[in-house]
């Protein structure tokens, strides 16, 4: 990969000094490589190879500093019983996992400068998905999500200088009671008080029987 970045340089032979310093256990130059390609150089396949040389090297230093308290907190712990045979077995095994991280950073380094002299990504095993930023993205992603779904639509404001109407409300609808309405009672019908026929109502003697009935 000969692509050259805005100062000329070869962005692959960039990615190599990285890698390089990180084999060196030089991490302030790491850093400074990084820097350059991120502020300077801004080029997204060159921010890659530089941040997987950075978290190579962080990998490396904290493995070595946890194996470094625990070995060398099980030496010291077996020196204070007495037991220095232990004492000097832990010694030496901490030592030889310090070596053994080391190996492990110089051929991760040399495989990543093989694989960017090739023309493609270093392809660190699980660095190169958080040097790409592929937690970063799924974190962002999640918080957005759930930023929508929160997010509540502002009320619209009122023009300046108009008056506040209440907002309309439905009219009840309007009960009717019926009204009963009570038919007037019927006349009583005279009787003829001898015979107790029907009587006209000027009637003065009862046509059935002749009986007056007044």
């Amino acid at each position: 990969m000969m692509t050259k970045g805005k100062f000329g340089l070869s962005l692959a032979a960039i990615a190599v000094i990285a890698f390089g310093f990180a084999a060196l256990r030089q991490p302030q130059s790491v850093l400074l490589v990084v820097g350059f390609a991120l502020l300077a150089e801004r080029d997204e396949w060159l921010n890659r190879q530089a941040m997987q040389a950075l978290l190579l090297t962080i990998t490396y230093y904290l493995a070595e500093l946890v194996t470094g308290w625990i070995f060398g907190g099980l030496a010291r712990f077996f020196g204070w019983v007495e037991l220095y045979g232990a004492a000097g077995a832990m010694g030496k095994v901490g030592s030889f996992v310090g070596d053994a991280l080391y190996l492990a950073l110089i051929i991760f380094s040399v495989l990543a400068v093989l694989r960017i002299l090739r023309g493609k990504d270093a392809g660190l095993p699980f660095i190169s998905k958080m040097a790409g930023g592929d937690f970063t993205a799924a974190v962002k992603s999640k918080t957005r999500a759930a930023a929508s779904a929160q997010t509540v639509p502002p009320a619209q404001a009122a023009p300046v200088g108009a008056q506040y109407a209440p907002p309309e409300q439905p009219l009840a609808p309007i009960q009717t009671v019926p009204v009963m309405v009570q038919a007037a009672p019927a006349p009583a019908v005279r009787l003829c008080p001898a015979c107790s026929a029907p009587l006209q109502d000027d009637s003065r003697f009862c046509t059935e029987c002749g009986a007056k009935t007044e």
